[in-house]
C-alpha cells in the first residue's frame, strides 16, 4: 500500500495535526481513567438501548456493533470531524481546539464552533465523553487510549497513525461506520467532476509542466510534499523533485538540499485558511536559497489554503485552487 509520512510517524503526524489542534495536542495531560473490566463492558460497547437496530462492522479493533444509523458521535481527533462534517454529520464530541478560525474554512468553523469538547488530542476525558452520551466514538490514532472508552459507547477504531493509508481510504471507513456510505458517493463523484473539467480545461499545461508541494519545518528545514500531493496526482500534475511515486509527505530537507526543487516549474507550499503562511513556512518563504529557486523567481510558487487532505470538501477546493495556478502557467 502506498504510504503517507503525514501519519506514518508520530512526528510528521503531530507536525502535521498539530496545525489543526494547536497546542493542546502538546499538553501532557492525562486522560480520566475509565475501567475496562467493567463485566458488560466489550468491543461494542453497551450503551445501546435493549432492541435498538445495530449492526456489525469491521475496525482495527475487531468487529464493532454499532447503531444502525448513529446520531451522537464522538471523535478524538480533528482529522475524524472533518471526515464526519463531509458526511453531513456533525460530532457531539470534539477534541479542544478543533475550531480555530485562523486554521479552518469558515464554513468549518461554523459547524464546529459550538460543538463540547473532550479534552486534548490523544487525552480524551472520559468524563466528558460520558456526559454527551455518545452512541459511537471514532478514533484513528490513539488505540489504547480509545478502547477504555467502550464501556461509554461502541468504538469504532480505524488505525492511521501507523497504516500510511490516504485520506480518501480512511473517510471510507468513517462513512462504513456511520452507515453513510451513499453521502461519500455523493462527494466523490462530485470531485472526480472537477478533476475531469480540470484536466480537460488545462491538459497542455498538465502535460508540460513539473511541481512540487511543500511546506517550512523547524531547524533550517523543510518538508517536501504534503497531503495536497494525491490531489495533485488526480489532477494529472507531474510530481518533481525527487518525491516518490508512493509518498505523499512529509520528506525532510534542509535548506541545503533546495536544488532538489530546481526540476519544478511551479511549486505549492502551504499558509492557513486566513491566508497566512505558518512561522516555519514563512522561515522558509524569506530564506534567500528559496528566493533563488527557478520557479520562485519566475513567479511560479503558489500558496494553497488547502493542503490538509481530510475530506473531498478539502479536496474539491484544493482543485480548484490548482486550476487558478494552471491559468497562470
Amino acid at each position: 500500500m502506498a504510504r503517507s509520512r503525514v501519519v506514518s510517524g508520530p512526528v510528521g503526524r503531530r507536525r502535521f495535526l498539530g496545525g489543526l489542534t494547536g497546542a493542546a495536542a502538546a499538553l501532557g495531560l492525562t486522560a480520566c481513567g475509565v475501567s475496562e473490566s467493567d463485566g458488560k463492558a466489550s468491543d461494542g460497547g453497551s450503551t445501546e438501548p435493549s432492541g435498538a437496530a445495530t449492526r456489525s462492522i469491521e475496525t482495527d479493533n475487531g468487529t464493532v456493533e454499532v447503531p444502525r444509523e448513529p446520531k451522537r458521535v464522538v471523535v478524538l481527533e480533528n482529522y475524524d470531524a472533518l471526515m464526519l462534517l463531509d458526511l453531513g454529520l456533525v460530532p457531539v464530541g470534539v477534541p479542544d481546539g478543533a475550531a480555530n478560525p485562523q486554521l479552518l474554512p469558515k464554513d468549518v468553523y461554523e459547524q464546529l464552533k459550538d460543538v463540547d469538547t473532550i479534552g486534548a488530542s490523544g487525552t480524551p476525558n472520559s468524563q466528558a465523553i460520558a456526559a454527551l452520551k455518545p452512541d459511537l466514538i471514532i478514533d484513528q490514532f490513539y488505540k489504547e487510549k480509545s478502547a477504555p472508552l467502550r464501556t461509554i459507547a461502541p468504538v469504532a477504531f480505524f488505525d492511521w497513525h501507523t497504516s500510511g493509508a490516504f485520506w480518501n481510504e480512511q473517510i471510507a471507513k468513517i462513512a462504513t461506520a456511520v452507515n453513510r456510505e451513499s453521502r461519500l458517493a455523493e462527494k466523490k463523484k462530485e470531485y472526480e467532476s472537477r478533476i475531469a473539467e480540470v484536466r480537460t480545461a488545462y491538459r497542455k499545461q498538465i502535460e508540460t509542466t513539473t511541481w512540487a508541494p511543500l511546506s517550512g519545518g523547524p531547524n533550517g528545514k523543510f518538508f517536501l510534499g504534503t497531503p495536497l500531493v494525491t490531489v495533485m496526482r488526480d489532477v494529472g500534475l507531474r510530481i518533481g523533485a525527487g518525491l516518490p511515486e508512493k509518498e505523499a509527505g512529509f520528506v525532510p530537507k534542509s535548506y541545503e538540499e533546495m536544488d532538489v526543487l530546481k526540476d519544478c516549474d511551479a511549486l505549492i507550499y502551504s499558509v492557513q485558511a486566513d491566508g497566512k503562511a505558518t512561522p516555519t513556512t514563512q522561515q522558509l518563504l524569506d530564506h534567500k536559497l528559496w528566493k533563488g529557486v527557478p520557479a520562485v523567481k519566475a513567479g511560479r510558487a503558489f500558496p494553497s489554503k488547502h493542503f490538509v487532505m481530510a475530506n473531498y470538501s478539502f479536496a474539491i477546493a484544493a482543485v480548484g485552487e490548482i486550476e487558478e495556478m494552471l491559468k497562470k502557467m
